[in-house]
């Protein structure tokens, strides 16, 4: 257990990384397809960690609470930040389920403009969902919502998108 009986006592980096960097790099890797990116990931949120230990109050919360809290935030950052949509090729257009609104004729330049006039969390959810081929159960998870309020702005995205390319 990495709390220890005093706590105003400091705790140990190394503890703290030796029982835990296999669950945090298990956690972001589910949820990133590149395991380089994940292994960075993963240090990114020990150093984070460490760095925010100074203002940790044990009598709140485990370290592990903290340390889970900022691997969630850092791979919410990495979709944010890695946004791929403005990338997208003839293939990836054609994505099925989405091929009644966007349509075998649709334009990319057309469906990038569509999307860019989405909220950022409406293009994230379509992003992740359509591009990357995640389920909206994962998005949910990563995005801190409940799978009922993706469901629901899922579909609002859809639906904003269908009249934006009519």
């Amino acid at each position: 257990m990495i709390e220890k009986a005093n706590t105003e006592e400091k705790f140990s980096p190394e503890l703290i990384y030796s029982q835990y960097r296999r669950k945090v790099l298990g956690y972001i890797s589910s949820r990133i397809s590149s395991w380089e990116d994940a292994e960075d990931l993963c240090e990114e949120v020990f150093v984070k960690l460490f760095k925010a230990m100074e203002r940790f109050d044990a009598k709140q919360a485990k370290p592990s609470t903290l340390l889970y809290k900022l691997a969630h935030d850092i791979v919410i950052d990495y979709y944010r930040t890695h946004k791929e949509h403005g990338e997208l090729n003839e293939e990836s257009a054609t994505v099925s389920g989405a091929d009644d609104i966007v349509g075998n004729s649709m334009k990319l330049d057309e469906l990038k403009d569509a999307l860019m006039q989405l909220s950022e969390e409406q293009r994230d959810i379509i992003v992740l969902r359509y591009y990357k081929g995640i389920t909206l159960l994962k998005i949910s998870e990563m995005m801190n919502m409940s799978y009922k309020m993706v469901k629901y702005r899922h579909a609002a995205a859809l639906e904003q998108l269908k009249k934006l390319l009519e």
